[in-house]
């Protein structure tokens, strides 16, 4: 492109000719050309862009500069959620590439399980019995029409759980020797994004791909999961630091084994009755190999039931449903473990048996076959491995081990990185030419040091900016902190139950509902919300949890105006409902995160052997980029009027609570707010 940012991004430029209602903003231009700064530099940038600034314009726009000013570039941008990947496919890019006359290939990828098979839901229409007929006729309907097979199209929800029955799976894939493999939604998605210069996926297959190309030795100028690329913009990216620990991690778990092991023999119409391996075995490289592979399966449940068995039995003496093992608990555990070397061992002996089972030419029509047997015999030495790590671990330093419960009494092993920072740095910094992470939180009192820490930027050179939200917080957005309100104590929390039940009950009254009332306990969130709902029986509550799914709730806090809502966790961010839907946030306590998870605590205790404070190092943080994001929930627009109410007044009476004030954006407080004058504030404010 010939014309700078600036013209782009001007009144009267070309964003402006293709955008309704397009506005002017400096903020959106700033960030705009710090993003093309890192590009140019080749560095890493970090920017939080407050709502309301146009961020996805602001990193689109040098990311499609970058591919027309340098055709061998290619960029990946990375979002969170499914909802903004669809919003910058369907819209953003649309409008962009209409104004800058780029005409590249750009696409989108989800995970596969997001794509519907064509193959599975054509087997299913042979046995209807196994399925509701209503359903089978509308998926019917829909998949003759759809363009693309993704879940998020389905237009009847009700379908959502009908379609995990048929979405795309690795496991149960022929792959090229598929009759509709020319149909293939998800193969046609990948072939796709293999072919554009643009790709939109999510977070979770950018750190996929990373750690596959890691594993297999795949440089970045070659195809993986996801094309070659140079450039990637990761939005939402205050979410990394706990995506990346759980994609980074490694586990042991006997559902996995147990999944491998039914794959490998259960019977399948599609090979005459007959498991993989008795079908394969027509191919074997010495008679009875299949046998004996059968045979060592038989003797591997068995030991795997044993061990899981004992395992569950040692774990179930330590409270919860997650066991940090520390080398105090290692030694509680160790007994059992020793068992799992002989374990381990059987696992690798199956893979090394399956995986030199075939020595001949397999028929094309068997290719898949085999090559999902190979496939299954890989995540055999994987499981195998990562047992005998953590029968093996020393590493307290670098690494989590821990323990947690699923599927009911069943326990996986885990071990992840204790920061994923040095993972990081070794599959992406030193490999790509430029990453930008941006978000609406990122900051903590203005500064990005926290973010820098948790993802392994802290020691290099990046470019930085903060841009504030455009709208007008002073003027739009009343922060009440009563003087007189209560801190929250575990000792005294029936107390602190009456305390906030009461004020917010008084709140909602006043405000005439349209209140988001935020808590951190989903305890404390169902004993608050009855009594609540038996002061106010004029008004409609919905209580996650209670009133239905989070879908369900959104669609009726926003229907009825005049409604309100009370949540845990998820809904501290997310929740999109402008104009007068919400007017009132209510947060209940401070949102310290619990010290429970392995993960949380072994960080912590890290820190504090260090002689590190990790209440300020990491838990007020967290609570700063929380309680940020939680009071983000009510200034969507221009237009957006409402109050935020913090009942916990540990924020005014601890030192540390003029970092989490420092953090969040500049609006009203009164400075004589009491628990007497709630209400007159919030009427007077909102009406």
């Amino acid at each position: 492109m010939s014309e700078s940012l600036e013209v782009f991004f001007s009144p009267d430029g070309p964003l402006s000719s293709v955008l309704d209602s397009y506005c002017y903003r400096d903020s959106q231009i700033e960030m705009a050309l710090d993003i093309e700064k890192a590009f140019d530099t080749g560095t890493m940038a970090v920017i939080e862009a407050g709502t309301g600034t146009g961020k996805s314009f602001a990193y689109l726009v040098p990311a499609i500069r970058r591919l027309m000013s340098d055709r061998f570039a290619k960029v990946i941008v990375a979002t969170s959620t499914i909802t903004l990947q669809k919003q910058l496919f369907e819209k953003d890019i649309p409008l962009l590439v209409s104004a800058m006359n780029f005409n590249e290939n750009i696409a989108i990828l989800y995970g596969r399980s997001n794509y519907a098979c064509i193959r599975r839901f054509k087997e299913l229409e042979e046995q209807p019995s196994l399925i509701e007929d209503g359903q089978l006729k509308k998926f019917s309907s829909w998949i003759k029409s759809t363009a693309t097979g993704e879940k998020t199209d389905l237009g009847d929800r009700r379908l959502v759980d009908f379609f995990q029955n048929v979405c795309s799976d690795e496991n149960d894939c022929k792959g090229r020797k598929c009759p509709y493999i020319n149909e293939c939604f998800y193969y046609k998605a990948r072939n796709d994004a293999l072919k554009a210069r643009l790709v939109v996926t999510n977070h979770h297959i950018f750190l996929i791909d990373g750690k596959h190309r890691q594993e297999c030795s795949i440089d970045f100028s070659e195809n993986a999961i996801l094309p070659s690329y140079d450039y990637a913009i990761l939005d939402e990216a205050h979410h990394l630091d706990a995506e990346a620990t759980e994609i980074l991690s490694r586990n042991y778990c006997f559902d996995d084994l147990k999944a491998v092991l039914d794959f490998l023999t259960k019977k399948d119409a599609r090979l005459f009755d007959l498991s993989l391996i008795e079908y394969l075995s027509k191919y074997e490289k010495s008679q009875g190999i299949g046998k004996e592979a059968l045979s060592r399966i038989r003797d591997l449940r068995k030991a795997s039931q044993s061990f899981d068995e004992r395992l569950t039995v040692i774990l179930s003496n330590f409270p919860g449903s997650e066991v940090l093992l520390t080398p105090e608990a290692f030694q509680l555990v160790r007994p059992v473990l020793q068992q799992a070397e002989a374990l381990a061992k059987d696992i690798a002996d199956l893979y090394v048996v399956l995986s030199t089972m075939i020595d001949k030419e397999v028929a094309e029509e068997d290719a898949q076959h085999a090559q999902n047997l190979f496939r299954q015999a890989e995540v055999l030495l994987f499981l195998s491995d990562n047992l005998r790590d953590m029968i093996r671990f020393s590493d307290f330093e670098n690494q989590i081990p821990y323990a947690q419960r699923s599927n009911g009494a069943r326990y996986e092993l885990k071990i992840s990185p204790m920061n994923v920072g040095e993972m990081m740095k070794t599959i992406f910094y030193d490999n790509l030419k430029s990453i930008v992470f941006c978000s609406a939180t990122l900051s903590v009192s203005k500064s990005f040091e926290y973010f820098k820490s948790e993802i392994g930027l802290d020691d290099r050179s990046i470019v930085e900016g903060s841009f504030e939200s455009p709208f007008l917080y002073k003027k739009n957005l009343m922060l009440l902190l009563p003087l007189d309100g209560k801190q929250y104590r575990n000792e005294a929390s029936q107390d602190y139950i009456t305390y906030t039940s009461s004020v917010i009950t008084e709140a909602i009254s006043h405000s005439g509902g349209g209140a988001l009332v935020l808590f951190t306990s989903k305890k404390m969130l169902e004993e608050v919300f009855y009594i609540v709902k038996e002061n106010l029986k004029d008004h409609e509550i919905y209580c996650q949890g209670i009133s239905g799914s989070r879908n369900t709730l959104l669609n009726m806090f926003k229907k009825n105006v005049d409604s309100s809502l009370f949540a845990t966790s998820s809904f501290w961010e997310g929740v999109d409902a402008p104009g007068n839907t919400l007017r009132l946030v209510v947060i209940v306590k401070l949102p310290f995160t619990v010290p429970t998870t392995p993960i949380y605590q072994a960080r912590c205790r890290h820190l504090d052997e260090k002689g590190t404070s990790s209440f300020m190092s990491i838990t007020v943080p967290e609570a700063a980029i929380k309680l940020k994001q939680g009071l983000g929930r009510l200034i969507r627009s221009e237009e957006d009027r409402g109050v935020v109410l913090i009942l916990d007044n540990r924020i005014l009476a601890k030192n540390y609570g003029r970092t989490l004030l420092s953090s969040l954006p500049e609006c009203y407080v009164p400075e004589d707010c009491t628990l007497s004058n709630i209400a007159s504030k919030i009427e007077n404010f909102l009406y």
